[in-house]
């Protein structure tokens, strides 16, 4: 670049310089005096000049033109001389006379300006179209590079990292183009990477799932024979951890298809009172209840609604163990089902993160889970086009909003 930039600025001195130079150099039309003296020799010679280079008149004192290169009007001395003097003309004492010698100064005067003017105005064109040269030279390898250079960040910014760099390695950023190329390249082969070692976890996850799954119903199944047939309450501790490991595996392996994009939502009609009956079905306590069910239809997938209240449910219970009121209500085309529980509800500053991925409150550390339920059901939600908000009212309130069917 420094390079580029001495060579125009040595092409614009040299082309300056040239421009002087020819304006030093152009004959501005000088007077010439050494022909005065010429023209008088010759008078006294009695021959005229071999070249005539400026007019000239022999007036004797009386104002009588005695001799003239061009036709004059007849003035007296003074008058003549006034005007001679008054155009710029030169006059020379000859013996008892004068001789005028007619230089046109106003002629010689716009000649010369009018070659000035063009020498000029060419100087300041050759300038100007080296200087749209330069200024397109430097657009091409300075401007329109980091241009390219600027929207390749921002595509990188974006995620896209399949659009190559081309940059001419010449160029102002031809090396940093190069650079970012290979930054790129090595960004997305990273990306790919990590991609597939995250699916690969996750399908270790549903495989070790599915696997561990079969024994637990193994052990669940002898447990239950054992407490039928002895009675012993070891087989209940026994069903009771099985049922634990087993609420475990199924968040993890829920939770691996939902990120894998394999947790397939069905969405269809269903009335409020079916919602109801889903939820009456869900409480194994049986200490739910509702307020007034409005008439309408709702839209979700029967199977992730049923895991959406079930966990809101057994949430309520496990930490609460109060009754829990269900509300209905209609808003704005939705359906906003609201459940309550009269417990302690969460601490304020950790209601924002209750939803998140494997966070758990303070009052749950005593509790067996993994912080993943609610946010598996706000996912759910979000697939089914409704939303999802907890928050405290005199206790923990889960409120679920869900499309009715007139919203399609």
């Amino acid at each position: 670049m420094k390079k580029f930039i001495a060579s125009l600025v040595a092409v614009f001195v040299l082309l300056c310089c040239v421009c002087l130079g020819i304006g030093l150099g152009t004959d501005y039309q000088r007077v010439d005096t050494v022909y005065f003296n010429e023209v008088v020799q010759c008078l006294d010679n009695g021959i005229l000049p071999d070249k005539l280079v400026y007019d000239f008149a022999v007036v004797d004192s009386n104002g009588k033109i005695k001799l003239s290169t061009l036709e004059v009007e007849e003035m007296s001395l003074q008058t003549r001389l006034s005007k001679a003097y008054a155009e710029g003309d030169v006059v020379m004492v000859y013996g008892e006379g004068k001789i005028i010698f007619y230089l046109k100064s106003r002629e010689r005067f716009y000649s010369m300006r009018n070659t000035l003017i063009w020498i000029t105005a060419v100087s300041f064109v050759v300038i100007a179209i080296v200087m749209g040269v330069g200024c397109w030279l430097i657009y091409l390898r300075t401007i329109k590079p980091f241009d390219k250079l600027r929207n390749f960040a921002c595509e990188v910014a974006k995620g896209n990292l399949d659009s190559p760099l081309i940059l001419d390695k010449h160029l102002t950023f031809g090396a940093f183009g190069e650079a970012f190329d290979i930054m790129r390249n090595n960004l997305r082969e990273s990306r790919i990477a990590e991609r597939n070692e995250m699916l690969e976890k996750r399908r270790l996850l549903q495989e070790i799932g599915h696997e561990i799954k079969t024994p637990l119903a193994s052990i669940k199944a002898i447990a239950e024979c054992g407490i039928a047939v002895s009675g012993d309450s070891g087989y209940g501790v026994i069903c009771d951890k099985v049922s634990v490991i087993d609420s475990m595996v199924n968040d993890f392996y829920q939770k691996a298809l939902e990120e894998d994009g394999q947790l397939n939502i069905f969405i269809t009609k269903h009335s409020a009172e079916n919602f109801k009956l889903l939820i009456s079905e869900s409480d194994y306590n049986g200490k739910v209840s509702f307020g007034d069910i409005p008439n309408c239809n709702v839209l979700y997938d029967k199977i992730r609604m049923t895991q959406i209240v079930d966990n809101i449910i057994a949430n309520s219970y496990k930490y609460a163990d109060t009754e829990i009121k269900v509300d209905f209500m209609l808003e704005d085309n939705m359906l906003k089902v609201k459940f309550k529980d009269f417990g302690k509800g969460v601490e304020a500053e950790q209601l924002s993160y209750i939803m998140e991925r494997f966070y758990r409150g303070e009052r749950t550390a005593e509790k067996v889970g993994q912080g993943l339920g609610l946010n598996i059901c706000r996912k759910l939600i979000l697939r089914m086009g409704g939303e999802m908000s907890c928050f405290n009212e005199n206790g923990f309130v889960v409120e679920l909003k869900l499309p009715t069917y007139n919203n399609y």
